[in-house]
């Protein structure tokens, strides 16, 4: 998986930048008479503009991929116009898929992408991939998936009878239940000796290449000449690590045949954290053994912001009754809960971007972490954009921050305000992200300065009348 382009951002800015922002991928795949790759794009909806004509709703993209050999000849090009509606492309992004049919060799791809609506903004990718399938046994590249079904009529999206949506990226966060992936098993049908193999399907700590706990699966595959798998692996009892995916074809002797790993990331946190479970954590020769006792109860307080329910039942009700030693076991476990391979590295980390919550968002009251624009900072990492408005007429200063993506969600947005004009601390008015709080009425509580009164039984009231007021029209286009 691949950045086309990456957002440059800043906390401090308050004004975004034009960049398209979009995830590449290509995977390689043969049929008995042909090679072919396919190519993976998604467009990110929402750091694409909406057209100027207010009768046309759409988004539309021109991309084009040409593909080079060595000697710099173009042996394959698709150019294509990609247009979606506005509001559709806004929530779930665009997903592009197209085959290119090419020989065995050593090849150049380019991506170029330009914004319709906006000809100025144009994003290009090039890389460089071989094309070599071997007479012997093998398998194509594993494509990680985000939905399939059956479905026997043929289209760009369709393998083997069944209907894939790829997913363009190796990072399976809290919001994946399953781990779902695609390959092909070829050239299989060298061993007449035998009607089937063997495939043994793993999941492999990054650190130790051990299997990790009870993923391993053993599976007779028929010696086909082209035999497609589609398998699923439940990740509820993985924990947050880093991880290889094993692929192994081995004969009925256990020798091996051919294998093929992709390394993935996951992030687990349902795991539960038990106060009397903490007792038995070691801490000696780790990075909570040197934390100063004056400060345990501060670090683990800055963890609020990203930990769970039961993690957050631990900070607020037992903290002032419970000992050094379990303050540093329970430290000890959060970070290693998410980082096993290194728990004293993502401390170190998070720790930095604490200090920057404070400085950004501390008042004189309240540490950055405890106020509202800290806690989504930490949780969530700084927002693509910033829209600041200090002094708009007829409003309470407030502040419209946008993430162009968060997790598995597209296009979210907050908004704070501050209705006691003088303490610096913008509270959460409403935000468009699952989980997170939900204000209907907002828009007139954000001008209550001039309209106090509000029948709670009433509709939302529009700012549209408000002299000067462009909140509404900047948290639907941040």
């Amino acid at each position: 998986m691949k950045f086309i382009a990456t957002i440059l951002f800043s906390i401090n800015l308050f004004y975004s930048f034009g960049q398209i922002e979009a995830l590449f991928d290509l995977k390689r795949f043969h049929t008995t008479e042909e090679n072919y790759i396919e190519t993976y794009l998604y467009l990110y909806g929402n750091t694409l503009k909406s057209s100027n004509d207010t009768n046309e709703n759409f988004k539309k993209v021109e991309i084009l991929q040409f593909i080079e050999n060595k000697e710099k000849e173009i042996v394959a090009h698709q150019k294509y116009i990609l247009k979606e509606a506005a509001d559709y492309v806004e929530k779930d992004g665009i997903m592009d898929l197209k085959r290119f049919i090419l020989p065995n060799g050593t090849y150049t791809i380019n991506v170029v992408i330009k914004d319709l609506n906006d000809t100025l903004k144009v994003e290009k990718h090039q890389e460089e991939f071989d094309l070599n399938f071997p007479e012997s046994p093998h398998f194509s590249d594993i494509e990680f998936l985000d939905s399939y079904w059956k479905n026997e009529q043929e289209n760009e999206l369709s393998k083997s009878g069944l209907q894939m949506v790829p997913l363009v990226t190796s990072y399976f966060g809290p919001e994946f239940k399953k781990l779902a992936y695609y390959f092909e098993i070829y050239g299989m049908e060298s061993f007449k000796e035998t009607s089937h193999l063997l495939l043994k399907q793993s999941i492999l700590i990054k650190e130790t290449n051990e299997i990790a706990g009870q993923y391993n699966r053993l599976k007779k595959i028929p010696t086909n000449p082209i035999h497609p798998i589609l398998n699923t692996f439940d990740l509820s009892n993985l924990p947050t690590g880093n991880y290889t995916l094993s692929l192994e074809l081995i004969d009925t002797a256990n020798n091996s045949i051919f294998k093929k790993t992709i390394p993935f990331q996951r992030t687990n946190l349902s795991n539960n954290m038990q106060i009397d479970r903490l007792n038995a954590v070691q801490v000696e020769n780790t990075f909570v053994a040197y934390l100063s006792s004056d400060s345990l109860a501060e670090f683990m307080q800055c963890l609020s912001p990203i930990a769970t329910h039961l993690e957050r039942n631990i900070i607020d009700k037992k903290l002032d009754n419970i000992s050094d030693t379990l303050k540093k076991q329970f430290i000890f476990s959060f970070w290693y809960n998410r980082s096993p391979g290194n728990p004293g590295y993502e401390w170190e980390k998070y720790k930095n971007e604490v200090k920057k919550a404070d400085q950004l968002f501390a008042t004189k009251v309240r540490r950055g972490y405890e106020t509202d624009r800290g806690r989504i900072y930490l949780k969530y990492g700084p927002p693509n954009t910033i829209t600041d408005r200090p002094n708009e007429p007829s409003a309470y200063p407030y502040q419209i921050w946008h993430y162009y993506k968060i997790g598995k969600f597209n296009n979210k947005r907050f908004i704070f305000y501050m209705p006691d004009l003088g303490s610096n601390e913008y509270t959460i008015l409403h935000s468009t992200l699952q989980g997170e709080y939900f204000n209907n009425n907002w828009k007139t509580d954000l001008h209550k300065r001039n309209t106090p009164g509000r029948n709670v039984d009433g509709l939302q009231n529009p700012n549209d009348d408000q002299w000067g007021s462009n909140s509404n029209t900047f948290f639907i286009n941040p």
